[in-house]
């Protein structure tokens, strides 16, 4: 699974044949929601009677079980659906007497009149079931007045659509048989075996699946478009709603090579018998890697050719090469139980990246990975974080191990762990552990065994310093007089907090250092609390050393002051663009830290102003956002409106407002970000006239303006649009026949700043045909000017029921980060709001808690910095 795509809403919500590949053990954790393993199911036959037309279904479900040892009763999943019938049969068709009951919410429990004897049985259960309205189960929707049926269920939604052991160690094969109208297509996880026609309805059957999770199940059906994808090792279709074909052609081209690059990648073809991709237009995850049938936002794999910018074109690689690597690493070998999610999104978040950049290197993915990093290692350094492997035993909310920790951190640490191994001695145990545990279950702990066998080095014990222990290393770099480097480690946090116990890493470093004529690399091993190393290079003493080389280092680090000058003075020399994008996310750290003062930040920062790099420069932008939000006032808004523009000035007037001929992708990616930043916080009359001049180009003649550009250009347009501009981008949100067109126009219409059409968009917001998935668009985009920063938590907390009612109940969790910010005041309002009963959901006291520290954190560093930083605003940059 892949969370939403990178908009405001996505830092909201922010994705398991044989008998001897399922546990046997008959024992179950007390409160654990896990079923018991006495009686095992080996293959589960099911047919449904699914019209899109309708507001309900119905269906049946054959299960061959196995029963371990003597047991007179078993549970099954069921959650909402009506059970018509349950008939348990003996292996030669005999009925067994017996009866059943909904045990829990989740649960059906089958009891026997005498015990079973260990062997082989059938179960039969008839239901019917409403379809969901909330984008998870098996859910319906209407679009261009057509009906369809999709489905979502990871982490536990199986169980919502129909009868099933709904647990990743429950690894079966399944056949699933769809009867349909006679206009509509179905689509599953396996190619259609055959279909029976009939008057009204017709009966089609799919062929048997591989053993695959419940989770990993997949069905459309409508009156569907299927574009074929020619040139892949299986059959395969690009997957659209009616009307939509035309836009897959992108899609169908993408996909060849980024699974010809995995199946190279893992030395194996790619294993089940088709590969569909299927665009749908109300889903919440980006996408999800279910066998076979992955599953993707619209807005993230349909293309219009006409308007389709670099960035669409980047994200649908990484969403595509992500869920592609997950057939492998999650489907083909899926995680025994929830407490690895992390590692299935990690390594594919891991594996997808490193599919995209080599097959489509002009994007740069790993630059913005690094980018990405550096966030969730702030989110690391809270004493809210938690350690990305950590048991499940509540099924509460799933979704929450599914964080950006899981995603990043994660990724981050296999990257780390594959550059000190070796990339090929990290693919070998990769390639060896897919070997041991395909069709099967296998825990993190395989995964690590095999890494270490191949690399004869113990990976686990590094390892497991990095996933089952919270938190990030800060390592310290000084030169001693002799030329040598001392080392020392200690646990990263904010300022003025200490942690509750010291924790130690088995750190690989890499030292990046100048012996005085050339620069050098040095990988070293830190375990213990301080150490010091010998320079390769003769002994002289360097003229300055960065801790954190390359940087594939899951940590944070500093050196002396002067050091650290030294280095940003030469930045251009002494580091190449990564490093430079890794050193600007590192200042940040240590101004959270204590360790940079906040004056001294923001001059630090004015010396990247003319880096040539664009990626560089996009760093760049994320520490000016920083300092928006932590540091900007009102009183500040016009001082900081200056910094901006001497800050990114120069790369405007170096890369221009457009496009040049010839000019890098790398440029085009960075454009609209810089446009956005001159415009919304620079507030450049030039750049924002630009904008204007665009939107109304694209407006009156689409696919004469720069396709990267229209989406900045509709909302730089709409920061001084009038009551009339509001309702034409409403209209034309309602009436847009692109996905992407349709996203760009609701993203413009969070970013109007007249108050009275302020208060309109909000009410719109949940009155309007919006999807669910696009509910917290325009609260989220409202928030980014300073006068509207309480609007979200205001709009959460004012319709609180009416959201709730719209969003799948996984997802209410996370409700609480819209009190983020800097405000101390709105944090305690927030406190009282979810402590009250009717606005309490499982596991929301953690997210509260992670946006408590947050905004602690900026309102101490605000508090404790802010003078010298509206002094630096004010004094050396004013008002010009």
């Amino acid at each position: 699974m892949r969370p939403a795509p990178a908009t405001a809403v996505s830092a909201l919500f922010a994705a398991l044949v044989l008998v001897f590949a399922l546990p046997t053990s008959t024992a179950l954790a007390s409160g654990s929601g896990r079923l018991g393993r006495d009686v095992l199911p080996t293959y589960e036959r099911l047919k449904l009677n699914l019209d899109a037309r309708k507001e309900a279904y119905s269906g049946s479900a054959h299960v061959d079980l196995r029963a371990v040892t003597s047991v007179d009763s078993f549970q099954f999943h069921s959650e909402g659906l009506t059970i018509r019938s349950v008939t348990l049969r003996t292996a030669k068709g005999a009925v067994v007497p017996s009866s059943h009951a909904q045990a829990a919410a989740t649960e059906v429990t089958v009891r026997t009149r005498a015990p079973l004897k260990p062997g082989l049985y059938t179960l039969d259960v008839e239901f019917t079931n409403s379809f969901s309205n909330r984008a998870q189960g098996i859910y319906r929707m209407e679009t261009g007045g057509e009906s369809y049926c999709f489905t979502q269920f990871e982490s536990d939604d199986a169980r919502k659509a129909f009868p099933c052991w709904d647990e990743p160690s429950f690894k079966i094969p399944y056949q699933l048989t769809l009867v349909l109208p006679r206009t509509h297509k179905g689509v599953s996880n396996t190619p259609i075996a055959r279909t029976i026609p009939g008057k009204v309805s017709k009966t089609v059957v799919f062929q048997k699946t591989k053993p695959v999770p419940s989770y990993i199940l997949a069905i459309a059906t409508g009156p569907l478009e299927l574009v074929p994808i020619t040139g892949m090792s299986v059959p395969g279709n690009v997957v659209t709603v009616k009307g939509k074909a035309a836009l897959a052609k992108r899609a169908a081209e993408m996909a060849p090579p980024i699974l010809a690059a995995l199946e190279r990648y893992f030395g194996r073809p790619y294993p089940y018998e088709k590969l569909d991709v299927i665009a749908v237009p109300e889903f919440w995850p980006g996408a999800m890697e279910n066998a076979g049938a992955v599953t993707f936002r619209d807005d993230v794999l349909l293309v219009d050719p006409k308007t389709v910018g670099m960035s669409q074109l980047s994200t649908l690689s990484v969403y595509m090469a992500h869920e592609f690597a997950h057939q492998w690493f999650g489907d083909l070998v899926t995680m025994t139980w929830w407490d690895d999610l992390w590692l299935n999104e990690a390594f594919a978040e891991w594996m997808g990246n490193k599919i995209s950049d080599e097959v489509y290197p002009e994007y740069n993915r790993h630059v913005k990975d690094l980018r990405e990093t550096q966030r969730a290692m702030t989110t690391d350094s809270r004493l809210s974080t938690r350690a990305i492997r950590r048991p499940v035993s509540a099924l509460d909310n799933l979704l929450q191990a599914a964080d950006d920790l899981a995603y990043k951190k994660g990724q981050a640490v296999l990257g780390m762990f594959e550059q000190w191994l070796g990339p090929e001695t990290f693919r070998a145990g990769v390639i060896a552990y897919l070997k041991e545990h395909e069709w099967g279950n296998a825990v993190g702990s395989d995964l690590w065994d095999a890494l270490s066998k191949a690399s004869g080095k113990d990976a686990s014990a590094a390892m497991s310093t990095f996933l089952d222990q919270e938190g990030v290393p800060l390592v310290t770099a000084s030169v001693l007089p002799d030329g040598r480097v001392s080392l020392s480690q200690k646990r990263f946090l904010s300022y003025g907090i200490t942690p509750p116990a010291e924790k130690l890493w088995r750190i690989p470093i890499v030292l990046s250092y100048s012996d005085g004529s050339q620069v050098r690399t040095q990988h070293v091993l830190l375990t213990e609390r301080e150490t010091t190393v010998d320079l390769e290079g003769g002994g002289k003493t360097p003229a300055w050393i960065i801790p954190n080389g390359g940087p594939a280092g899951y940590y944070r680090w500093s050196v002396p002051a002067d050091m650290m000058n030294r280095i940003a003075e030469n930045a251009g020399s002494v580091m190449n663009p990564v490093e430079r994008v890794g050193y600007l996310g590192n200042l940040t750290a240590l101004l959270d830290a204590g360790l940079l003062r906040g004056d001294e930040y923001v001059r630090l920062l004015s010396r990247f102003a003319d880096d040539p790099s664009p990626e560089v420069i996009l760093g760049l932008m994320d520490n000016l956002t920083v300092v928006r939000r932590v540091f900007v006032t009102p009183e500040l808004a016009d001082p900081y409106a200056a910094y901006v523009r001497r800050n990114l000035g120069p790369a405007l007037a170096r890369f221009g407002l457009a496009r040049r001929e010839g000019e890098g992708d790398g440029v085009s990616l960075l454009r609209p970000a810089l446009i956005r930043a001159l415009a919304e916080d620079g507030k450049d009359s030039r750049v924002l006239a630009f904008a204007d001049s665009l939107a109304k180009q694209h407006i009156a003649s689409p696919g004469s303006v720069d396709p990267s550009l229209i989406g900045v250009a509709l909302e730089m347009s709409a920061l001084r649009g009038d009551e009339a501009t509001f309702q034409d981008y409403k209209k034309r949100f309602e009436q847009a026949e692109i996905p992407a067109e349709r996203g760009r126009y609701l993203a413009a219409l969070g970013k109007f700043r007249d108050p009275k059409i302020v208060d309109e968009a909000i009410r719109y917001s949940l009155t309007g045909p919006l999807r669910p998935q696009e509910l917290f668009e325009i609260p989220t985009s409202l928030a980014t000017a300073l006068e509207y920063d309480d609007v979200p938590y205001r709009w959460m907390s004012e319709n609180f029921g009416t959201i709730a009612s719209k969003l799948p109940p996984m997802y209410l969790v996370y409700l609480p980060l819209m009190a983020g910010g800097c405000s101390l005041p709105r944090l305690e309002a927030a406190k009282k709001f979810f402590s009250d009963p009717a606005h309490v959901v499982p596991g929301s006291e953690k997210e509260l808690a992670k946006v408590g520290d947050s905004v602690t954190d900026c309102a101490g560093l605000r508090q404790r910095e802010g003078t010298v930083v509206a002094a630096y605003l004010t004094q050396q940059v004013g008002s010009r």
